[in-house]
Protein backbone atom coordinates (compact mmCIF):
# COMPACT_ATOMS: atom_id res chain seq x y z
CA UNK A 1 0.00 0.00 0.00
CA UNK A 2 1.08 3.54 -1.32
CA UNK A 3 1.38 6.47 1.04
CA UNK A 4 -1.15 7.88 -1.45
CA UNK A 5 -3.89 5.53 0.18
CA UNK A 6 -2.94 5.16 4.20
CA UNK A 7 -4.07 2.37 6.53
CA UNK A 8 -6.15 4.40 9.21
CA UNK A 9 -6.45 2.71 12.64
CA UNK A 10 -10.12 4.26 12.46
CA UNK A 11 -13.18 1.87 12.23
CA UNK A 12 -14.98 2.77 9.07
CA UNK A 13 -18.22 4.82 9.49
CA UNK A 14 -21.43 2.72 8.15
CA UNK A 15 -22.27 2.99 4.52
CA UNK A 16 -25.49 5.46 5.28
CA UNK A 17 -23.91 7.76 7.48
CA UNK A 18 -21.33 8.35 4.75
CA UNK A 19 -23.52 8.89 2.35
CA UNK A 20 -25.66 11.40 4.12
CA UNK A 21 -21.73 13.03 5.45
CA UNK A 22 -21.00 13.13 2.09
CA UNK A 23 -24.24 14.42 0.79
CA UNK A 24 -23.94 17.34 3.09
CA UNK A 25 -20.50 18.16 2.57
CA UNK A 26 -20.74 18.08 -1.71
CA UNK A 27 -23.86 21.00 -0.67
CA UNK A 28 -21.41 22.71 1.58
CA UNK A 29 -19.18 22.91 -1.12
CA UNK A 30 -21.32 24.08 -3.90
CA UNK A 31 -22.66 26.97 -1.57
CA UNK A 32 -19.18 27.76 -1.41
CA UNK A 33 -19.13 27.55 2.43
CA UNK A 34 -15.03 27.34 3.51
CA UNK A 35 -13.69 23.56 4.48
CA UNK A 36 -13.74 25.35 8.53
CA UNK A 37 -17.38 26.67 8.12
CA UNK A 38 -18.60 23.41 6.67
CA UNK A 39 -16.91 20.81 9.15
CA UNK A 40 -18.74 23.65 11.70
CA UNK A 41 -22.00 22.81 10.57
CA UNK A 42 -21.12 19.51 10.53
CA UNK A 43 -20.92 19.42 14.29
CA UNK A 44 -24.92 19.34 14.32
CA UNK A 45 -24.81 15.29 13.50
CA UNK A 46 -25.04 12.89 16.21
CA UNK A 47 -22.26 10.13 17.75
CA UNK A 48 -18.87 9.55 16.02
CA UNK A 49 -19.53 11.39 13.25
CA UNK A 50 -19.88 14.60 15.47
CA UNK A 51 -16.44 13.78 17.25
CA UNK A 52 -14.96 12.71 13.92
CA UNK A 53 -15.59 16.04 12.48
CA UNK A 54 -14.68 18.19 15.50
CA UNK A 55 -11.63 16.71 15.70
CA UNK A 56 -11.12 17.19 11.97
CA UNK A 57 -12.31 21.27 12.70
CA UNK A 58 -9.50 21.53 15.26
CA UNK A 59 -6.89 20.38 12.73
CA UNK A 60 -8.31 22.95 10.14
CA UNK A 61 -8.25 25.74 12.25
CA UNK A 62 -4.17 24.66 13.30
CA UNK A 63 -3.73 25.16 9.50
CA UNK A 64 -4.14 21.58 7.98
CA UNK A 65 -5.96 21.14 4.56
CA UNK A 66 -9.01 19.21 4.60
CA UNK A 67 -7.81 16.03 3.69
CA UNK A 68 -4.90 15.72 6.41
CA UNK A 69 -7.27 16.94 8.70
CA UNK A 70 -10.30 14.14 7.77
CA UNK A 71 -7.82 11.46 7.60
CA UNK A 72 -6.41 12.11 10.90
CA UNK A 73 -9.50 12.51 12.26
CA UNK A 74 -11.06 9.08 10.40
CA UNK A 75 -13.44 11.12 8.57
CA UNK A 76 -11.57 10.00 5.28
CA UNK A 77 -10.51 6.59 4.77
CA UNK A 78 -9.01 4.30 2.27
CA UNK A 79 -10.34 5.60 -1.51
CA UNK A 80 -12.36 8.17 0.30
CA UNK A 81 -8.72 9.75 1.89
CA UNK A 82 -7.37 9.33 -1.65
CA UNK A 83 -9.71 11.46 -3.61
CA UNK A 84 -9.91 14.10 -1.27
CA UNK A 85 -6.41 14.62 -1.56
CA UNK A 86 -6.98 14.79 -5.17
CA UNK A 87 -9.64 17.13 -4.51
CA UNK A 88 -7.30 19.39 -2.33
CA UNK A 89 -4.77 19.62 -5.23
CA UNK A 90 -7.36 20.24 -8.09
CA UNK A 91 -10.30 22.39 -6.05
CA UNK A 92 -12.68 19.46 -7.54
CA UNK A 93 -14.35 18.81 -3.97
CA UNK A 94 -17.63 19.37 -4.75
CA UNK A 95 -17.35 16.91 -7.51
CA UNK A 96 -15.35 14.35 -5.44
CA UNK A 97 -17.75 14.38 -2.64
CA UNK A 98 -20.97 14.41 -5.19
CA UNK A 99 -19.25 10.82 -6.62
CA UNK A 100 -18.55 9.59 -3.08
CA UNK A 101 -21.85 10.82 -1.81
CA UNK A 102 -23.27 8.46 -5.29
CA UNK A 103 -21.12 5.68 -4.23
CA UNK A 104 -22.25 5.07 -0.35
CA UNK A 105 -26.05 6.21 -1.03
CA UNK A 106 -25.75 2.99 -3.47
CA UNK A 107 -23.76 0.94 -0.94
CA UNK A 108 -25.76 2.01 2.01
CA UNK A 109 -29.20 0.64 -0.19
CA UNK A 110 -28.10 -2.49 -0.96
CA UNK A 111 -27.57 -3.10 2.87
CA UNK A 112 -30.74 -2.32 3.69
CA UNK A 113 -32.15 -4.44 0.91
CA UNK A 114 -30.10 -7.37 2.41
CA UNK A 115 -31.45 -6.53 5.54
CA UNK A 116 -35.06 -6.21 4.78
CA UNK A 117 -35.12 -9.15 2.01
CA UNK A 118 -33.22 -11.70 5.04
CA UNK A 119 -35.35 -11.07 7.51
CA UNK A 120 -38.48 -13.33 6.70
CA UNK A 121 -35.87 -16.38 5.90
CA UNK A 122 -34.36 -15.59 9.14
CA UNK A 123 -37.29 -15.49 10.73
CA UNK A 124 -38.56 -18.93 9.14
CA UNK A 125 -35.02 -20.79 9.82
CA UNK A 126 -35.79 -19.85 13.40
CA UNK A 127 -39.58 -20.90 13.81
CA UNK A 128 -37.94 -24.34 11.96
CA UNK A 129 -35.39 -24.45 14.64
CA UNK A 130 -37.62 -24.16 17.35
CA UNK A 131 -40.93 -26.41 15.99
CA UNK A 132 -39.09 -29.28 14.44
CA UNK A 133 -37.94 -30.95 18.07
CA UNK A 134 -41.08 -30.31 19.38
CA UNK A 135 -43.10 -33.46 18.42
CA UNK A 136 -39.65 -35.29 20.26
CA UNK A 137 -40.20 -33.36 23.35
CA UNK A 138 -44.15 -33.75 23.56
CA UNK A 139 -43.44 -37.39 23.61
CA UNK A 140 -40.42 -37.78 25.48
CA UNK A 141 -37.97 -38.67 23.82
CA UNK A 142 -35.90 -35.77 24.56
CA UNK A 143 -35.30 -33.21 27.87
CA UNK A 144 -36.30 -29.84 27.99
CA UNK A 145 -32.86 -29.24 28.35
CA UNK A 146 -32.17 -32.11 25.06
CA UNK A 147 -34.24 -29.47 23.16
CA UNK A 148 -32.61 -26.27 23.74
CA UNK A 149 -29.54 -27.96 23.14
CA UNK A 150 -30.91 -28.67 19.32
CA UNK A 151 -32.59 -25.03 18.87
CA UNK A 152 -30.52 -22.23 21.18
CA UNK A 153 -27.35 -24.24 20.75
CA UNK A 154 -27.41 -24.31 17.03
CA UNK A 155 -28.67 -20.39 16.58
CA UNK A 156 -25.30 -20.09 18.55
CA UNK A 157 -23.43 -22.26 16.09
CA UNK A 158 -24.98 -20.79 13.16
CA UNK A 159 -24.09 -17.17 14.66
CA UNK A 160 -20.24 -18.20 15.10
CA UNK A 161 -20.42 -20.05 11.56
CA UNK A 162 -21.86 -16.65 10.31
CA UNK A 163 -19.33 -14.24 12.23
CA UNK A 164 -16.57 -16.54 10.81
CA UNK A 165 -17.35 -16.45 7.21
CA UNK A 166 -17.99 -12.78 7.22
CA UNK A 167 -14.83 -11.95 8.84
CA UNK A 168 -12.95 -14.91 7.16
CA UNK A 169 -11.56 -12.55 3.92
CA UNK A 170 -10.30 -9.95 6.18
CA UNK A 171 -8.36 -12.83 8.23
CA UNK A 172 -7.35 -14.61 5.46
CA UNK A 173 -5.91 -11.46 4.45
CA UNK A 174 -3.61 -10.39 7.14
CA UNK A 175 -2.13 -13.52 7.69
CA UNK A 176 -1.70 -14.74 4.14
CA UNK A 177 0.04 -10.96 3.70
CA UNK A 178 3.60 -12.36 4.82
CA UNK A 179 3.84 -15.39 2.69
CA UNK A 180 2.82 -13.64 -0.65
CA UNK A 181 -0.04 -15.71 -0.70
CA UNK A 182 -2.70 -12.17 -1.75
CA UNK A 183 -1.03 -12.34 -5.14
CA UNK A 184 -2.46 -16.42 -6.27
CA UNK A 185 -5.78 -15.52 -3.98
CA UNK A 186 -6.27 -12.18 -5.95
CA UNK A 187 -5.76 -14.00 -9.48
CA UNK A 188 -7.93 -16.51 -8.60
CA UNK A 189 -10.82 -14.01 -7.62
CA UNK A 190 -10.76 -12.23 -11.53
CA UNK A 191 -10.65 -15.86 -12.53
CA UNK A 192 -14.21 -16.75 -11.05
CA UNK A 193 -16.74 -17.55 -13.51
CA UNK A 194 -19.27 -14.53 -13.76
CA UNK A 195 -18.15 -13.21 -10.32
CA UNK A 196 -14.72 -12.78 -11.65
CA UNK A 197 -16.06 -10.36 -13.95
CA UNK A 198 -17.43 -8.30 -12.24
CA UNK A 199 -14.52 -7.98 -10.18
CA UNK A 200 -12.90 -6.61 -12.91
CA UNK A 201 -15.87 -4.35 -13.36
CA UNK A 202 -15.96 -2.90 -9.85
CA UNK A 203 -12.20 -2.24 -10.08
CA UNK A 204 -11.30 -0.83 -13.42
CA UNK A 205 -14.53 1.79 -12.56
CA UNK A 206 -12.80 2.71 -9.15
CA UNK A 207 -9.63 3.37 -11.12
CA UNK A 208 -11.29 5.56 -13.69
CA UNK A 209 -12.98 7.49 -11.34
CA UNK A 210 -9.96 8.54 -9.32
CA UNK A 211 -7.77 8.97 -12.72
CA UNK A 212 -11.07 11.09 -14.51
CA UNK A 213 -11.32 13.59 -11.25
CA UNK A 214 -7.63 13.91 -10.92
CA UNK A 215 -7.23 14.91 -15.26
CA UNK A 216 -10.53 16.76 -14.37
CA UNK A 217 -7.99 18.47 -11.52
CA UNK A 218 -5.79 19.53 -14.11
CA UNK A 219 -2.87 17.06 -13.10
CA UNK A 220 -0.98 15.87 -16.13
CA UNK A 221 -1.95 11.84 -17.33
CA UNK A 222 1.60 10.39 -16.22
CA UNK A 223 1.66 12.75 -13.53
CA UNK A 224 -1.82 11.08 -12.36
CA UNK A 225 -1.52 7.67 -13.02
CA UNK A 226 1.12 5.92 -10.67
CA UNK A 227 -1.61 7.63 -7.90
CA UNK A 228 -5.07 6.25 -9.48
CA UNK A 229 -2.68 2.50 -9.92
CA UNK A 230 -3.13 2.59 -5.99
CA UNK A 231 -7.07 2.75 -5.61
CA UNK A 232 -7.07 -1.14 -7.37
CA UNK A 233 -7.18 -3.22 -4.22
CA UNK A 234 -6.92 -6.84 -6.29
CA UNK A 235 -2.60 -7.08 -7.22
CA UNK A 236 -2.85 -8.34 -10.33
CA UNK A 237 -5.33 -6.20 -11.63
CA UNK A 238 -3.09 -3.32 -10.73
CA UNK A 239 0.12 -5.22 -12.56
CA UNK A 240 -2.01 -5.19 -15.40
CA UNK A 241 -3.49 -1.37 -15.12
CA UNK A 242 0.03 -0.66 -14.22
CA UNK A 243 1.29 -1.13 -17.88
CA UNK A 244 -0.82 1.66 -19.51
CA UNK A 245 1.40 4.35 -18.26
CA UNK A 246 4.37 2.22 -20.23
CA UNK A 247 1.78 1.79 -23.64
CA UNK A 248 1.38 5.49 -23.41
CA UNK A 249 5.38 6.24 -23.15
CA UNK A 250 5.67 3.77 -26.16
CA UNK A 251 2.83 6.39 -28.31
CA UNK A 252 0.06 4.52 -27.51
CA UNK A 253 -3.73 6.13 -27.17
CA UNK A 254 -5.36 5.85 -23.57
CA UNK A 255 -7.37 3.64 -25.10
CA UNK A 256 -5.37 1.08 -26.88
CA UNK A 257 -3.66 0.91 -23.44
CA UNK A 258 -6.32 0.38 -21.39
CA UNK A 259 -7.27 -1.93 -24.16
CA UNK A 260 -4.80 -4.63 -22.68
CA UNK A 261 -6.87 -5.14 -19.23
CA UNK A 262 -9.13 -8.47 -19.57
CA UNK A 263 -12.61 -8.33 -19.33
CA UNK A 264 -12.94 -5.02 -20.07
CA UNK A 265 -16.42 -4.01 -21.00
CA UNK A 266 -16.32 -3.22 -25.20
CA UNK A 267 -18.22 0.51 -24.35
CA UNK A 268 -15.03 1.45 -22.04
CA UNK A 269 -12.82 1.37 -24.99
CA UNK A 270 -15.25 2.74 -27.23
CA UNK A 271 -15.75 5.64 -24.78
CA UNK A 272 -12.29 6.41 -24.24
CA UNK A 273 -11.14 6.54 -27.53
CA UNK A 274 -13.94 9.09 -28.47
CA UNK A 275 -12.80 11.38 -25.59
CA UNK A 276 -9.36 11.28 -26.66
CA UNK A 277 -10.66 12.57 -30.26
CA UNK A 278 -12.65 15.01 -28.62
CA UNK A 279 -10.26 16.38 -26.45
CA UNK A 280 -12.38 15.84 -23.00
CA UNK A 281 -11.02 12.55 -22.04
CA UNK A 282 -11.36 13.36 -18.34
CA UNK A 283 -15.33 13.75 -18.96
CA UNK A 284 -15.66 10.70 -20.94
CA UNK A 285 -14.52 8.57 -18.16
CA UNK A 286 -16.10 10.40 -15.38
CA UNK A 287 -19.34 9.51 -17.99
CA UNK A 288 -18.34 5.83 -17.99
CA UNK A 289 -17.88 6.20 -14.23
CA UNK A 290 -21.86 6.77 -14.30
CA UNK A 291 -22.62 4.08 -17.12
CA UNK A 292 -20.85 1.60 -15.23
CA UNK A 293 -21.94 2.08 -11.52
CA UNK A 294 -25.97 2.03 -13.18
CA UNK A 295 -24.77 -1.14 -14.36
CA UNK A 296 -23.04 -2.22 -11.35
CA UNK A 297 -26.20 -1.63 -9.36
CA UNK A 298 -28.05 -3.35 -10.98
CA UNK A 299 -26.18 -6.69 -11.15
CA UNK A 300 -25.63 -6.12 -7.08
CA UNK A 301 -29.74 -5.83 -6.54
CA UNK A 302 -29.84 -8.83 -8.99
CA UNK A 303 -27.95 -10.75 -6.77
CA UNK A 304 -29.66 -9.61 -3.53
CA UNK A 305 -33.01 -10.98 -4.82
CA UNK A 306 -31.34 -14.20 -5.11
CA UNK A 307 -30.01 -13.99 -1.64
CA UNK A 308 -33.56 -14.98 0.37
CA UNK A 309 -33.99 -17.38 -2.55
CA UNK A 310 -30.98 -19.14 -1.97
CA UNK A 311 -31.27 -19.02 1.87
CA UNK A 312 -35.31 -20.63 1.45
CA UNK A 313 -33.77 -23.72 -0.63
CA UNK A 314 -31.03 -24.05 2.41
CA UNK A 315 -33.83 -24.46 5.17
CA UNK A 316 -35.84 -26.59 2.74
CA UNK A 317 -33.21 -28.90 2.55
CA UNK A 318 -32.38 -29.00 6.06
CA UNK A 319 -35.78 -29.50 7.17
CA UNK A 320 -35.93 -32.45 4.34
CA UNK A 321 -32.87 -33.73 5.96
CA UNK A 322 -33.72 -33.88 9.56
CA UNK A 323 -37.50 -35.09 8.52
CA UNK A 324 -35.42 -37.94 6.22
CA UNK A 325 -32.74 -38.70 8.62
CA UNK A 326 -35.41 -39.43 11.80
CA UNK A 327 -36.93 -42.40 9.43
CA UNK A 328 -40.43 -41.27 9.77
CA UNK A 329 -41.74 -43.81 7.22
CA UNK A 330 -39.83 -46.93 8.82
CA UNK A 331 -42.25 -49.60 10.82
CA UNK A 332 -40.28 -50.33 13.56
CA UNK A 333 -40.33 -54.69 13.82
CA UNK A 334 -40.66 -56.07 17.43
CA UNK A 335 -37.60 -57.60 19.07
CA UNK A 336 -39.52 -60.88 19.90
CA UNK A 337 -40.19 -61.87 16.05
Amino acid sequence: MSKFIQKSPHKPLSAQELATFYVQLARLEKAGLPSQEALTMLLQNKGEMAKRAKKALNLVKRGKPLSEAGIRAGLFIGLDAALVKVADAGGIHTEVFRQLAQFYEEKAKQVRQIKSKLLLPIVVLLLALFIQPVPALILGKITFWSYLGTTVGVIIQLAIVVFILWHLPKWLSIFLKPFGIKYFVDKWRIRIPYFGRWTVRQQVRNFLRALGLMLQAGLPILEALPKAYEVVENLVLRQYIHQIIHHLQKGQTFAEALSQVEELEPIALQLMSTGEQAGSLANMMLHYVKIESEEIAIHNEILVAWIPRIFYAFIAIWIAYGILNANPFMTTIPDDL
